[in-house]
């Protein structure tokens, strides 16, 4: 295999391209359980998350592999090879577990451990979307533009819908302002940001397999993702155990409207 940035962009397209005939035959028919924190995990994650990494890992040896369901141990795993990946391979595990179409392959490709391509599969379309920085927004083979609405009283804001006391503090004050939505899947929420189907998105628990496969389809049509409480990327270490973190996503018009309205330092009056 060429040991190059584009051979690595069309590999990780083929490799998820090729996990969706095993996502679709498991949908909605899978035994189940529950990890350590409450998160449902099914055999069809395990099995994806085997068969991608060791696709790729064959391909590109000299890569790091990292997924959520890595088994790792308790101490967190330096990211020390210039590219790396990073594999959420049911994102909305629930949905797909009681055959709710709003789950998702996700993919990232990293280069010193920032995101720069993604790929998420979307079950409920039966589409693939991908890009990143200089590569433009494609859905499957065609690329396109990002849906342009103007921001007001009408724009669409996905949320997690949690019941954690500051996420409902900071969804309500956003409710007032915008309308909300809860696809229950980040990588669906940052993928619809980005093509525009949405306005924006908020996450108060996410993990870095969440968002990384949303975050270059963002910023492949000139979007924002904004932390708030930790550094997050560039990703230097990887653990499957480490805790969630908070971000918003869109465009810089968008969040700044929603940081201000979240901190309530302005009220947004249409």
């Amino acid at each position: 295999m060429e040991n190059s940035l584009e051979a690595r962009i069309a590999y990780g397209r083929s490799v998820v391209c090729n996990s969706v005939e095993y996502f679709a035959a498991q949908f909605g028919d899978v035994a189940s359980q529950w990890k350590f924190d409450g998160s449902r995990v099914t055999e069809a994650d395990l099995y994806l998350s085997g068969a991608i990494t060791d696709s790729l890992r064959e391909a590109f040896g000299e890569d790091q592999f990292f997924s959520e369901e890595l088994e790792h141990g308790e101490e967190a795993i330096p990211v020390e090879s210039g590219y790396s990946w990073l594999l959420d391979p049911i994102d909305g595990t629930n949905n797909f577990a009681r055959s709710i179409p709003n789950c998702s392959i996700s993919l990232a490709l990293l280069k010193d451990g920032n995101p720069i391509y993604g790929y998420i599969y979307d079950h409920g379309t039966g589409k693939l979307f991908h890009g990143g920085p200089g590569y433009g927004l494609w859905i499957d083979d065609e690329e396109v533009k990002r849906r342009e609405c103007e921001v007001n009283k009408q724009s669409l804001i996905a949320t997690q819908a949690l019941a954690d006391e500051s996420a409902v503090q900071d969804d309500d004050a956003l409710r007032m302002a915008f309308k909300l939505r809860a696809f229950g899947s980040s990588a669906i929420h940052m993928a619809y940001t980005a093509l525009g189907w949405i306005d924006g998105v908020i996450g108060h628990r996410v993990k870095t397999w969440d968002i990384a496969g949303g975050m270059p389809l963002i910023a492949a049509v000139g979007g924002s993702t904004r932390f708030f409480d930790q550094e997050v990327f560039p990703m230097k270490d990887f653990s499957s155990k480490a805790k969630g973190f908070f971000h918003i996503s869109g465009s810089g018009e968008l969040c700044d409207l929603m940081e201000e309205t979240i901190s309530k330092k302005s009220k947004v009056s249409w």
